[in-house]
């Protein structure tokens, strides 16, 4: 069901952009917090001398990784995992466009627009299928 209110539709538009944002601000912030504790404690130890070099090389490290992730395949092969794993259901837009393709395809098949009966009837085949698989099948492993 889609928000009516309008300070219903406004907060959960925030709500997604900060959730769309939030793996990049709190890898951020874990890594400012790492560093400052890092220099911190090199500065009480007497060692703050290296605290530039340990930015500078966390920085390098971080580009160096962030190449290797994304151009080495992991950032790929991550996102195949995570589909399959998590695309193994029924959702809405799903259901939706199975309708009007089986719409088009009889109104196709027939040569003329469809009967209310043959529209029940599809609505109905499609919902018991939506029902059985809206929690997802049971897939094989291929380990």
């Amino acid at each position: 069901m889609t928000a009516e209110r309008w300070w219903v539709r406004l907060a959960a538009r925030w709500l997604a952009r900060i959730d769309g944002v939030s793996g990049m601000v709190r890898l951020a912030m874990l890594g400012m917090t790492g560093l400052s504790t890092a220099t911190l404690t090199l500065r009480q130890y007497g060692h703050g001398e290296y605290a530039w070099p340990l930015i500078g090389v966390t920085l390098a490290g971080t580009v160096v990784f962030t190449y290797l992730y994304t151009e080495g395949g992991v950032w790929n092969q991550m996102s195949r995992d995570r589909q399959d794993l998590s695309n193994n259901f029924a959702n809405p837009s799903m259901r939706m466009n199975n309708e009007l393709l089986a719409r088009a395809v009889l109104a196709a098949q027939e040569k003329r627009q469809l009967t209310d009966a043959e529209r029940e009837a599809i609505k109905s085949e499609l919902n018991a299928g939506f029902d059985e698989y809206r929690d997802g099948i049971e897939l094989e492993r291929f380990e």
